[in-house]
This record gives structure tokens, C-alpha cells and sequence, in this order.
């Protein structure tokens, strides 16, 4: 008789236990996909958190490069006056008809023997016993070379180029690199621009 009242006693118990395991694995099973869900969320807000406190710097040094880069496109040619037109202070008659074809006419100074002109559409090219003494652009030219750059043939234009005048004269403004000088002659009346030359200091 007690082993059977014991039996009862133990197969109770395994009864009992059995049926509080299932609601205990039932809210385990619930837990870890409550976790699973959530762990995303929690991983983003982790990596917000990074992102927000990213040092200063790093924002400071982005700006820095993108404003560099600006500066650095913004920059302007340095002009040094090495050519005109495609045409340097030192070609002779022989290189200038080999860059420019031959001249419309060639006409001699009648003060000066020495000097004679080579009439081009857009310039006049004045040689002194076979060396270039100056380069004349017309007030009509629109456009100008300088360098191999190409700028409009006004006052404002040049200066935005090649900056402010090294002096002024009474006809004019004059900018000088070494022994190259580009003058702009300028009417005193009317301030317009009435005709570029460019010459070697020699030439003055």
C-alpha cells in the first residue's frame, strides 16, 4: 500500500513539473524573439550614437579639404608676358612669317629707315634692323593672347589678368614682367582703350 501511495506521489510530481516547464519554455522561446527583433534597432542606435559623437575634427578637416579645393580652382594663370599673339620679343621677320603667313604689306618708317611694319589683319609688327621692336594691337581687336590664354582686349579684362598697372603714364598703364612690357594706350578723355602694344624694355 505505500508503494503505491509513493508511485502516486512521484508520477503527481512529474505530472506537475511537466506542465509548469511548458509555459516557462513558452516565455523563454517568446524572449528571444522579442531580442531578435530588437537587436537591429539597438545595433542602429549604437551607430547613431557613433555618429554623433564623431570628433569635431572630422567635420573641420571635410570642410578644410572642400574649401581648398575651391581656393585651388579659383586660382588665376601668372602671366609673364613671354608671348603676344603667339609671338615672342625675340622672333624675327623669318619666325613671324612661319607663324603668321606673310603680311598683308610691309611698310617702311619714313622718319626711321631702320624701321619697317608688317601689316597683319589683327596687329602690326614693327622690326628694327631685323629685330622685333614692338607688337601693336588695334582698338578694334576683341580679343587678345597673352601666354597662350586668350582674354578679351579690354581695360577691365586686362586687369582682371594681369592685376593692378606696375605705373601709369599720361596716355596710359603700363604692366611689366622682367624685360616684357604690355602698355595699353588710353585716351584721357574718353577713357577708352585705343591700342595695346607690346614691347622689350630696350625698345623704350
Amino acid at each position: 500500500m505505500k508503494n503505491f501511495i509513493l508511485i502516486g506521489c512521484l508520477i503527481g510530481g512529474i505530472v506537475a513539473y511537466s506542465g509548469n516547464l511548458a509555459p516557462i519554455a513558452s516565455s523563454y522561446k517568446q524572449a528571444m524573439v522579442t531580442n531578435a527583433v530588437e537587436a537591429p534597432s539597438s545595433v542602429q542606435s549604437v551607430h547613431e550614437i557613433e555618429i554623433a559623437s564623431m570628433p569635431p575634427a572630422t567635420v573641420a578637416n571635410t570642410t578644410y579639404s572642400e574649401e581648398a579645393t575651391k581656393v585651388k580652382e579659383a586660382v588665376k594663370p601668372s602671366f609673364k608676358l613671354q608671348s603676344v599673339n603667339d609671338i615672342t620679343l625675340f622672333d624675327d621677320p623669318s619666325a613671324v612669317i612661319k607663324k603668321l603667313g606673310k603680311p598683308e604689306q610691309i611698310v617702311e618708317d619714313p622718319y626711321l629707315n631702320e624701321l619697317y611694319t608688317y601689316q597683319y589683319p589683327n596687329m602690326a609688327i614693327v622690326f628694327s634692323d631685323g629685330m622685333l621692336y614692338s607688337l601693336e594691337i588695334p582698338e578694334n581687336a576683341q580679343t587678345i593672347i597673352i601666354d597662350g590664354i586668350q582674354l578679351a582686349a579690354t581695360i577691365k579684362a586686362l586687369e582682371e589678368a594681369l592685376g593692378q598697372p606696375d605705373y601709369e603714364t599720361e596716355d596710359g598703364i603700363v604692366f611689366e614682367r622682367g624685360d616684357a612690357l604690355l602698355k595699353l594706350f588710353i585716351d584721357v578723355d574718353s577713357n577708352k582703350l585705343t591700342s595695346i602694344h607690346y614691347f622689350h624694355r630696350a625698345s623704350m
